[in-house]
């Protein structure tokens, strides 16, 4: 652990204000998940001490939360390498997959490791640890994929998981009227919700040790591979709803377009169509076509 203000950041870049806005609230949530890299300085007048590789946005998100260190790896380099060091991190950096994380949490749990012994083991903090075995113990396997994915903060899954289905609508509900959940992500997180109160939890008792026996016992690789296909499924669901969007955009525009020409206009009363859906005929009026 390190000061914040012992460190200094030599080439700053500029970073997506609404995405560094995400990690700074995951962050605020459920701690730094991975320490950041500085190399040493020889003491300055104004007090820095470490010079930054990589980890920019992560140091800018817990200056912003008010926290006065940081988890920092530091290492005895010069300059130069420094610097090489902190291209290849931000041209090379790899995220695990969440299939990856979700099998390593699930095994070292029915192992008997702490979340803390977890989170050291694949840099990560205990929080962190503690909210994805939540939802794995509780079969949750569906709220972790939309988590992964980007559909729902992690926090507020699970506090979904520990709600009964009335409860988890109000806790949705809440969610978007503080702005936590938007668009496309409602729709996402309903159905979600829907499927669970229809269907229930899913989980494997011989991984996580906790009832269920009814559902056939799945070994880490299998629930690894069901996993992943859930991930990519929540990606094809999303992929759809934005060409729909598209296409509506479009079928919109020609209507407007249409209703603009007072040949078609006429038309339509011709043929006594005097009525239409409720989306064009708000676009229509709108433009002050009806």
């Amino acid at each position: 652990m390190i000061p914040i203000e012992a460190v200094l950041v030599a080439n700053p870049r500029v970073r997506n204000t609404k995405l560094h806005k995400e990690i700074t609230d995951n962050i605020g949530q459920i701690g730094l998940k991975r320490p950041i890299t500085v190399r040493r300085l020889p003491a300055g007048d104004d007090g820095t001490k470490f010079a930054l590789i990589c980890g920019q946005g992560r140091l800018e998100s817990c200056k912003a939360l008010g926290q006065s260190r940081i988890a920092a790896l530091v290492v005895d380099t010069d300059e130069e390498t420094g610097h090489v060091m902190s291209l290849v991190e931000n041209i090379a950096r790899r995220t695990p997959r969440a299939s990856e994380m979700l099998e390593q949490v699930g095994v070292l749990r029915s192992k008997g490791y702490s979340d803390a012994e977890i989170g050291k083991k694949i840099g990560c903090t205990a929080s962190w640890v503690n909210h994805v075995g939540t939802l794995l113990e509780r079969g949750e396997r569906r709220l972790l994929t939309a988590a992964e994915a980007g559909h729902v903060p992690l926090h507020i899954a699970v506090q979904i998981a520990r709600a009964n289905d009335s409860e988890a609508q109000e806790l949705l509900l809440e969610a978007y009227n503080r702005g936590d959940l938007k668009g496309r992500k409602v729709a996402v997180m309903r159905r979600i919700l829907e499927n669970r109160a229809r269907s229930g939890k899913r989980h494997s008792p011989e991984i996580y040790g906790r009832g269920g026996s009814q559902y056939k016992r799945m070994t880490p690789e299998e629930l690894t591979k069901l996993y992943q296909r859930n991930a990519d499924e929540h990606r094809r669901i999303q992929k759809r709803a934005e060409n729909t969007q598209s296409t509506l955009t479009v079928v919109q525009q020609i209507f407007k377009e249409l209703l603009a020409n007072a040949e078609f206009r006429k038309l339509l009363k011709t043929e006594g169509l005097t009525s239409m859906p409720k989306p064009l005929a708000e676009t229509a009026k709108k433009s002050g076509l009806v």
